[in-house]
C-alpha cells in the first residue's frame, strides 16, 4: 500500500529518481522533550523506492541520493529533510500549535485562540464548502455547540432558515447578530453569502465575547470574514456542482377506494346513508370511468419528480503590495412547482494596497441579485386539499370539475393545474450591494488605528398579475359554473428599499513587557438607517397580456396607493482592556454604551459591560512533564448585552391614524385622529449572561474538548399588552402598547468533543457537539402572570414554546366507558377522544387544560466524521434534536377537514371491530361531524425528536503528478447528498418532516444529490 503511494508523490519534482541508492538511518524525536515520537510517517519524494518506519521513532530507508524525507506525525509540524550525501538524519519535530496559535476573528480585531477568555466556536471554509445548500444558514446546521439552525421549509427564495444561539430568550424575536468583514448586515444578507467565498466564522456566544457589540448582540454575534488576497502569481478556482433536488418527505394520501370507503364509513358513523355504491367503488378500482371517478394522486400530478439546481462559482486571487481576490457565482434553482424559478448572481471584490510599511488601504464590495419567477396563483393547502377522486383535467380538455361522479364547484375552483396554468403570474427582484472602504495606520510599533466606511443599500420590485380567468365548465352539462370565473384583472406592484451608512473607528494599543502582555481598544460607530416602501395597485386591464401599471383603469374605484418612509440612527462607543501575565493568567474587560433613536431621548443610552478571565492551567511548572495534557485552560466570565430588533420604529411617539375620518353630508371627510399611545417609558432588553468554561488538548491536541456551562438572564423584555378602552382610541385588537414587561432565564449545557488522528495514509477526524438548554418564564409584569397564543401558554414558571390544551386519555371503547366519563359534548361517542378531567368536577371545559409539551428544540446535537485516502477525501455530517413536540391540526392530521382527503395512516382507525383505545386516529367522521375531537388536545401532538444525515460526501483528487501536465494544481472530483436519510421517534405520523412541521400544508424539505467538481490553477 505505501509503495503505491510512494510511486504517485514520486512525480512530485522531477520525475523517476535515477541517483545511486543508499540506506538512511536516524531518529525522530521531540523537540522539547528529546524523547522518540511512535508511529511517524516517512513519505519519500521524487523517489520510487520503499519506505520502513519503526514505530518508536527509528527508521531505516533505501532510497536514493535525490530524494527528500518527509516527516509527519498528529500533534507535530511536517518536516522535510534532503537525503543529498547523508547516510544519517535526526529530525526533531516541532509541535504542531496551529489550534493554539489559531487566530480567531472576535470583535474589532483577532486574537490567539489560546488567550480567548470567553465562549466562542471557530467553523473554518472546509466545513460548509461542498454542500449543495441553498443558504449559508443551511449550511451550519450541527457544527457547533448551542447554535439551533431549523431549516425553513418554503419555496424557492424563501428556504432560508433561522438560527437561534443558547435558547429562546424572549417572547418575540431573537436573532443574533451578523457581521461580514466588519459590517453589521441582517439575516437576509448573511444568508446570502456564498459559502466558497467564507475564510472563516467565529460564533460569540457568551456576554464576554459579545458584549462588545452591546445592544443587538443579546442572542449572540456571527462574523464572517471573507477571503482576502495573498501574495503572489494569480491563482484561479473554479467550483461548480449540479444537483437533483426531491422530497424528503411527502404526506401520504390514501388511493381512490380507500378515500371511497373512508367516506362511506365516515357518513353511516354519523348516521347518515353511504355516499358511494358498490357499482361505484368498482368503478373507482377497475378506471373505467376517470373522468367521473378518477384515482390521483395529486403530489404526483402537480408536482415535478425532480428540480434541478446548479452553481458555478469562479475566483482568482494574487498580488503583492495589492492583493486581491475577486468571485463571481451564478446559482440556479428550479422549484418542484411548474414555472417557479430562482436565478442568483454574486460578486465580491476584497483588494488590500499597502502604502509603505504603515499604511493599508482596503476595499470589501459585495453584490447580489436574485430574480424569482413564479406563473399562476395558488396555495399549498389548496393542492393538499385535493382528493384522489377529484379530476385534474377532463379527456375533453376541460379543467376538472367533477369529484367522486358529482360536480364540486369549490375543488374545481381551487384546482392548482388551473391556478399555476391560468392565474397570472409574479416577478421579483432583489438586489443587495454592500461596499466598505477600510484603513490600517500604524502610527507606532505599538498604536494602530483602523476606520471603516461603509454603505448598504437593498433593492426589491415585486409586480404581481392576477389574470382574468373563464370559468370551469360543468363537464355533465357543459355549462360555465360561475362561481369559478375569476375577475377583474389586477397589476399590483411594490417597491421596498432600504440603506444604511456606517462609520466606524478604532485605535488599538498593545505592549509586551517582559512576562506582561496589554492590548487596549477603544472606538466609535455611527449608523443611520431609512427604509420606505411604495406599493401601486390597479384592476381592469383590457388584457391578461398588459403588465405596465398605467394599462388599468384610471377609476378611483379601480386605484390604490401607499407607502411609508422609516428612519433610524445609533451612536456608539466602545472599548476592550486585554490583559496576560506570563501566558498563563488573561483577562478581558469589554464596555461598549448605545444610544438609538428608536427611544425616547431620556432612555437612549444604554450600557453593556463584561468581565471575563481565564487560567491556562497546562502552562503551570507543575504540569511541564505531564506529557499527555497538551492544553487546559479554565476560563469564567459575566456581562451584559441589550436587544433592540424588538422595538418599532419611533414606539415611543404616539401614532396617528389617517383616512376617512367622518361622513357628512353623505361624502368622506378625510382627517387625522389618534390610533395608538406610545410608551415615552420603554427601554432596552437586557441579557445578563454568566459563562464557566473549560477547554482541553490531550496527546498533542489530538483529542480535544470543550465545556461550557451558562446562565442567561433576560429582563426587561419588550411585550405587547392591549390598550384600555378608557382611552377612546381605535378599537381594534391589534392596536396595542409596548413595555417592558418579561423575564426569562436560560440555564445551559454545550459540549464539544474532537479527535483526529492517522493510520500510515489513512487520517481522519471525529467530532460531536450537544447542547442542552432549561428555559423558565419569571415574570410577566402586568399580565396576570400568563398569556394565551392559540396552542401555547407563556406562564411564569414554564417554558417558552409550551402547548396547553386538554390531556388526551385515548379513546373511548364502549358507550359505558362515555357514560361514566366526565362529560364532553352531546356527540360524545364510542371511538371518540377520551379527555381527563383533571379537576374531577364531571365536566370537560377550560378549566381541564395543562402544558402537555413544548415545540422548542432545547435539546440540539450534532455528529461529524471525515476521512481521507491517498487521493480520496469522506464526510459525513448529522444533526438531531431530541425532547420536543410537535402539534399537527387541520388537513396535516385530521380526515376530511372542511371537505379534504385523508391520509394513509387514518387507516389505522379506531372501528367497531377494531375498538383499540390506543388507535392512531379515532372513528371516521364527516367534515362539520368532528368538532369535538379536533378541540386543542395532546392527541394531535407528535415526537418530533429526529437525527439527520445533513450531508455526506464522497471526494477523489487527482494526484498532483496528472494534473500538473495539464497546468492544474487541484482537481477533485466529489458527489454529495444533503438531507439523504433521517430517522424519526414518533412512527404514527411518518409522513412529516419532524424539522419543520407545524402547519396545515406547505412546500417540502428538500433532499438533494449533486455532482461536483473542484479546480484550482
Amino acid at each position: 500500500m505505501k509503495r503505491f503511494l510512494f510511486m504517485m508523490v514520486a512525480f512530485f519534482l522531477v520525475g523517476y529518481s535515477y541517483a545511486q541508492e543508499k540506506t538512511i538511518t536516524g531518529q525522530v524525536t521531540d523537540s522539547e522533550t528529546g524523547m522518540p515520537i511512535p508511529g511517524v510517517n516517512v513519505l519519500v519524494k521524487n523517489t520510487t523506492n520503499g519506505v520502513a518506519t519503526d514505530f518508536d521513532g527509528n527508521y531505516s530507508i533505501e532510497v536514493s541520493a535525490s530524494a527528500t524525507l518527509i516527516f509527519s506525525y498528529v500533534g507535530y509540524q511536517t518536516a522535510e529533510k534532503p537525503v543529498g550525501g547523508n547516510t544519517s538524519i535526526n529530525v526533531a519535530l516541532a509541535i504542531e500549535a496551529s489550534q493554539l496559535d489559531e487566530v480567531v476573528v472576535v470583535g474589532y480585531g483577532t486574537q490567539k485562540k489560546e488567550n480567548l477568555t470567553g465562549s466562542v466556536s471557530s467553523i473554518k471554509t472546509d466545513e460548509i464548502e461542498g454542500r449543495a445548500t441553498t443558504s449559508l444558514t443551511n449550511a451550519l446546521q450541527g457544527l457547533t455547540p448551542g447554535v439551533t439552525v431549523v431549516s425553513q421549509a418554503g419555496n424557492v427564495g424563501s428556504d432560508m432558515g433561522s438560527i437561534n444561539v443558547r435558547g429562546r430568550g424572549n417572547l418575540g424575536s431573537s436573532s443574533p447578530l451578523y457581521i461580514v468583514d466588519g459590517i453589521p448586515v441582517n439575516a437576509r444578507d448573511f444568508q446570502r453569502i456564498n459559502p466558497s467565498d467564507v475564510e472563516s466564522i467565529s460564533v460569540l456566544k457568551d456576554a464576554a465575547a459579545a458584549s462588545i457589540y452591546g445592544s443587538r448582540a443579546a442572542y449572540g454575534v456571527f462574523i464572517v470574514t471573507t477571503k482576502k488576497g495573498k501574495e503572489g502569481k494569480a491563482s484561479f478556482s473554479y467550483n461548480t456542482y449540479f444537483g437533483w433536488q426531491s422530497p424528503t418527505v411527502l404526506p401520504k394520501k390514501v388511493n381512490g377506494v380507500q378515500y371511497a370507503n373512508l367516506i362511506n364509513e365516515a357518513n353511516v358513523n354519523a348516521g347518515k346513508s353511504a355516499v358511494y355504491s358498490n357499482d361505484e367503488l368498482q368503478t373507482i378500482k377497475d378506471q373505467s370511468n376517470p373522468d367521473l371517478y378518477p384515482d390521483n394522486d395529486w403530489y404526483d400530478l402537480f408536482y415535478r419528480s425532480s428540480a434541478p439546481m446548479l452553481e458555478h462559482n469562479i475566483s482568482v486571487s494574487g498580488g503583492g503590495d495589492t492583493r486581491y481576490f475577486v468571485s463571481g457565482t451564478f446559482f440556479e434553482q428550479n422549484s418542484l412547482v411548474p414555472g417557479t424559478s430562482l436565478d442568483r448572481y454574486s460578486i465580491r471584490a476584497n483588494t488590500e494596497r499597502d502604502f509603505g510599511d504603515n499604511f493599508t488601504l482596503g476595499t470589501n464590495i459585495s453584490f447580489v441579485q436574485e430574480d424569482i419567477e413564479r406563473k399562476g396563483d395558488f396555495s399549498f393547502v389548496d393542492l393538499d386539499r385535493m382528493t384522489p377522486l377529484t379530476v385534474g383535467r377532463h379527456s375533453d380538455g376541460t379543467w376538472g370539475s367533477i369529484t367522486g361522479g358529482k360536480v364540486s364547484s369549490v375543488l374545481a375552483e381551487n384546482n392548482p393545474l388551473r391556478k399555476v396554468a391560468e392565474y397570472g403570474w409574479e416577478d421579483r427582484q432583489k438586489s443587495t450591494f454592500i461596499g466598505s472602504i477600510n484603513a490600517k495606520l500604524q502610527l507606532t510599533k505599538d498604536i494602530s488605528v483602523k476606520g471603516i466606511v461603509s454603505y448598504q443599500t437593498y433593492n426589491e420590485e415585486r409586480n404581481t398579475f392576477k389574470n382574468e380567468v373563464d370559468p370551469v365548465i360543468n363537464f355533465l352539462t357543459k355549462e360555465p359554473i360561475a362561481s369559478t370565473r375569476k375577475t377583474p384583472n389586477s397589476l399590483e406592484v411594490r417597491w421596498d428599499k432600504d440603506h444604511t451608512f456606517m462609520a466606524q473607528a478604532f485605535a488599538t494599543y498593545e505592549k509586551e513587557i517582559e512576562k506582561h502582555d496589554v492590548k487596549f481598544m477603544i472606538g466609535t460607530q455611527y449608523e443611520a438607517t431609512q427604509y420606505k416602501y411604495l406599493l401601486a395597485s390597479r384592476k381592469e386591464f383590457p388584457s391578461n397580456g398588459l403588465g405596465a401599471i398605467n394599462g388599468g383603469s384610471n377609476a378611483a374605484i379601480n386605484l390604490s396607493n401607499k407607502g411609508l418612509i422609516e428612519e433610524e440612527a445609533f451612536v456608539s462607543q466602545f472599548g476592550r482592556l486585554n490583559y496576560s501575565f506570563d501566558d498563563k493568567y488573561l483577562v478581558e474587560a469589554n464596555i461598549r454604551f448605545d444610544q438609538s433613536s428608536k427611544f425616547n431621548s431620556d432612555n437612549r443610552l444604554g450600557v453593556f459591560p463584561s468581565f471575563s478571565a481565564a487560567w491556562r492551567v497546562s502552562q503551570e511548572s507543575f504540569l511541564e512533564n505531564v506529557e499527555w495534557l497538551s492544553n487546559m485552560k479554565l476560563r469564567g466570565s459575566w456581562g451584559q448585552l441589550g436587544y433592540v430588533d424588538n422595538v418599532g420604529f419611533y414606539d415611543y411617539y404616539d401614532a396617528l391614524g389617517t383616512g376617512t375620518a367622518a361622513i357628512i353630508g353623505g361624502g368622506r371627510v378625510d382627517g387625522v385622529w389618534p390610533y395608538r399611545q406610545a410608551n415615552p417609558n420603554l427601554g432596552w432588553e437586557t441579557v445578563t449572561m454568566t459563562n464557566i468554561g473549560i477547554d482541553v488538548g490531550l496527546f498533542r491536541n489530538a483529542l480535544s474538548f470543550q465545556l461550557d456551562a451558562f446562565n442567561k438572564v433576560t429582563d426587561d423584555i419588550l411585550l405587547e399588552v392591549p390598550m384600555p378602552l378608557e382611552l377612546g382610541l381605535e378599537d381594534n385588537e391589534e392596536v396595542v402598547i409596548s413595555q417592558n414587561a418579561g423575564k426569562v432565564t436560560n440555564r445551559g449545557l454545550e459540549i464539544a468533543l474532537a479527535y483526529r488522528g492517522e493510520i500510515n495514509d489513512f487520517k481522519y477526524s471525529v467530532s460531536g457537539n450537544m447542547s442542552k438548554i432549561w428555559n423558565k418564564i419569571d415574570d410577566l409584569r402586568g399580565n396576570n402572570d400568563q398569556i394565551y397564543e392559540s396552542k401555547w401558554i407563556f406562564r411564569e414558571g414554564e417554558s417558552i414554546g409550551s402547548f396547553y390544551m386538554y390531556e388526551a386519555d385515548g379513546l373511548f371503547s364502549t358507550q359505558e366507558e362515555v357514560d361514566a366519563h366526565a362529560f364532553q359534548s352531546s356527540a360524545t361517542s364510542p371511538g371518540d377522544i377520551k379527555y381527563k378531567d383533571l379537576n374531577n368536577d364531571g365536566v370537560i371545559n377550560g378549566d381541564d387544560r395543562k402544558i402537555v409539551g413544548n415545540d422548542v428544540p432545547y435539546f440540539t446535537y450534532g455528529l461529524s466524521f471525515n476521512a481521507s485516502y491517498k487521493g480520496f477525501d469522506f464526510n459525513v455530517q448529522g444533526q438531531g434534536v431530541a425532547d420536543v413536540k410537535v402539534y399537527l391540526d387541520a388537513e396535516a392530521s385530521q380526515a376530511f377537514y372542511n371537505g379534504a382527503g385523508a391520509k394513509e395512516y387514518h387507516l389505522n382507525r379506531w372501528t367497531p371491530d377494531n375498538p383499540d383505545p390506543n388507535a392512531d386516529y379515532p372513528r371516521i367522521l364527516p367534515s362539520g361531524e368532528s368538532q369535538h375531537n379536533q378541540v386543542l388536545s395532546s392527541f394531535w401532538m407528535y415526537n418530533a425528536s429526529y437525527f439527520r444525515i445533513k450531508n455526506l460526501a464522497l471526494g477523489y483528487t487527482l494526484p498532483l503528478d496528472v494534473t500538473e501536465k495539464y497546468g492544474l494544481s487541484k482537481l477533485r472530483f466529489y458527489v454529495s447528498g444533503t438531507n439523504l436519510f433521517t430517522t424519526r421517534s414518533d412512527k404514527r405520523l411518518d409522513d412529516f418532516d419532524p424539522e419543520f412541521p407545524s402547519r396545515r400544508a406547505g412546500y417540502p424539505i428538500m433532499k438533494v444529490v449533486s455532482l461536483g467538481l473542484n479546480v484550482n490553477f
